[in-house]
């Protein structure tokens, strides 16, 4: 029987994995420094383009408060983006005056979980802006919902007194207020935003409401 003998110069398995090891623990650590390196930074742009979401949203806005919503529904201020739960911005006019509170919300399409931010006034009762955060719906269809000037009508006078659920209803059939006409062809999407909305302001309206005069004052 033939063996074949290690060559001479060729290291010894025990040395190798040594300096895989060592290897490893290297990229390891590039790794988590690059990502603590980006960390800050990322999330500073994400606070810029919320900021900039909040201020579209609710035109004439030139002061705005972030709030924290513990699981008791209390509210707390919060400032960047290191609270990890739901959040809710409000918006003031030059002279100290609440204009409207934005709120978050996400909910299953098509594709992926769209999210959006929207716009409620507490003296209205309703919502009164609407904008797509994050997408991955079929272009041309389903994406729609972020662009469809007929579609962002829907979210101009949004009843969202509670007296009624928000749902979407076939396109070209609403007749009342809290109802959301879909986009023909894009039916999935339309009810995605429908449930967004109805389960969002079912969960942070009343919130507002018990916190309304603390809002108001801003702190």
């Amino acid at each position: 029987m033939n063996t074949t003998a290690p060559r001479a110069d060729m290291p010894p398995s025990s040395a190798l994995i040594k300096l895989m090891g060592v290897v490893s623990l290297i990229c390891g650590l590039l790794i988590v420094t690059t990502h603590q390196q980006t960390l800050a930074p990322i999330r500073h742009n994400q606070e810029i383009i919320l900021s900039e979401t909040v201020a579209e949203l609710l035109p004439g806005a030139k002061k705005q408060v972030s709030y924290g919503v513990d699981a008791s529904g209390n509210l707390s201020i919060v400032e960047g983006a290191e609270f990890a739960g739901p959040r809710l911005f409000a918006g003031y006019d030059a002279y100290g005056g609440l204009i409207g509170v934005v709120i978050e919300g996400g909910e299953r399409g098509y594709a992926d979980v769209i999210r959006a931010m929207f716009a409620y006034s507490p003296q209205k009762k309703a919502i009164v802006g609407f904008k797509v955060t994050e997408l991955k719906e079929t272009p041309g269809l389903g994406d729609k919902i972020s662009s469809d000037k007929k579609f962002l009508s829907n979210f101009k006078d949004l009843d969202a007194s509670l007296e009624h659920p928000i749902v979407t209803v076939k396109s070209g059939t609403k007749k009342n207020r809290w109802e959301v006409d879909a986009i023909s062809g894009a039916t999935i999407s339309s009810r995605a935003v429908g449930r967004l909305l109805q389960k969002s302001t079912k969960e942070m309206i009343p919130v507002i409401q018990r916190n309304l005069q603390r809002i108001e004052r801003g702190n």
